[in-house]
């Protein structure tokens, strides 16, 4: 049992997945659960003050979506893919981490493939699914 997201971007454990988010904050200067701080909230993410739904709202809601159903629209899919592009130097010195992160070559080649998978719907005017 896992996650699969359509037009190929995603396929794996929903631990991996929430470890992919977890890089992806944490490269944004923020925290994903579970924390290491056990103050903050278990049910909330959070990122710096230099970031905010504003000014990247692709990955506000790359953040924010269900990590097991739903789906995300195309014109939100290239924002997620624009924002997520930009991080890519830094996602490719995150290594190659566990589980299915390692199987599908690392942070680097999971995020590549997340991002192709937003292009993919948004060329298709089609929303990219979880289930």
């Amino acid at each position: 049992m896992g996650l699969d997201c359509s037009h190929d971007a995603f396929s794996g454990a929903y631990s991996s997945f929430s470890r992919f988010r977890k890089v992806i904050v944490t490269l944004m200067d923020g925290s994903f659960p579970p924390h290491e701080d056990k103050s903050l909230d278990p049910n909330s993410w959070y990122w710096s003050n230099q970031y905010s739904q504003e000014t990247h709202p692709g990955l506000f809601v790359f953040l924010c979506h269900s990590d097991c159903d739903g789906e995300i629209s195309p014109e939100d899919c290239k924002k997620i893919a624009d924002e997520m592009e930009a991080l890519l130097p830094k996602i490719d010195e995150m290594g190659e981490g566990e589980g299915h992160i390692k199987r599908d070559g690392g942070y680097g080649e999971v995020a590549r493939r997340f991002i192709k998978g937003c292009r993919k719907a948004h060329k298709a005017n089609e929303p990219l699914e979880f289930y």
